[in-house]
């Protein structure tokens, strides 16, 4: 199974903090990951106020880096050497 790629996983992480932050109904917390996400999602961010901003990229940071088997399937030969798996 290929890993999600680090845009993917960050626009995941963003609507998971967005949800709570924000609320499940907020466009942030739609959860979809296209190319036109990503811009959608740079400009829904810029509209927040800095503190909400920078609350909910501190959680979605938070969750990215505590995802440990996300992070392990992009060591090089780490599932190959029989590391975690998932």
């Amino acid at each position: 199974m290929t890993p999600p790629d680090p845009e993917t996983r960050f626009l995941a992480a963003l609507a998971q903090a967005a949800a709570v932050e924000l609320g499940a109904d907020h466009p942030l917390a739609s959860g979809t990951t296209d190319g036109r996400d990503a811009l959608l999602a740079q400009e829904q961010l810029a509209a927040l106020p800095e503190a909400t901003r920078e609350r909910l990229l501190a959680a979605a940071h938070r969750l990215m880096r505590e995802d440990l088997a996300a992070i392990w399937s992009f060591l090089p030969g780490a599932v190959q050497s029989g590391g975690m798996m998932h």
